[in-house]
């Protein structure tokens, strides 16, 4: 599921089958978005476990980089908190100002109005 806005995808969740994993599709398909040619960005979960750190190096392994900013991603659910994550991005690091219009994008287009 991705979300695209002027000169950046923001991929808001990517997986593959659990059954389809080890055929490179996940390289394959990211390497398919960055022929768009725009700035790829995503979230995961803080490196802690095993899983999570797996993740992260799947994502820097196919030319992500983490960005440096605290980043908590806004609630689903009316009286809840957001949660830390991780924002990656392709082809580099974001600027303040990329970051910036990331965080007001997430807020205020694709988290607008889906609280439950």
């Amino acid at each position: 599921l991705y979300w695209k806005r002027g000169d950046c995808i923001y991929i808001e969740h990517f997986c593959i089958l659990p059954e389809k994993r080890n055929r490179s599709l996940g390289r394959r398909t990211l390497e398919f978005m960055k022929e768009k040619g725009k700035t790829l960005i995503l979230e995961i979960d803080p490196p802690t476990d095993d899983v999570s750190k797996r993740r992260r190096g799947f994502y820097e392994r196919c030319g992500f980089a983490e960005n440096p900013y605290s980043h908590v991603h806004p609630p689903y659910r009316e009286g809840q908190s957001g949660h830390s994550l991780v924002v990656m991005s392709w082809p580099t690091v974001l600027t303040e100002g990329q970051y910036a219009d990331f965080r007001c994008y997430l807020e205020e287009r694709v988290m607008k109005d889906v609280m439950i």
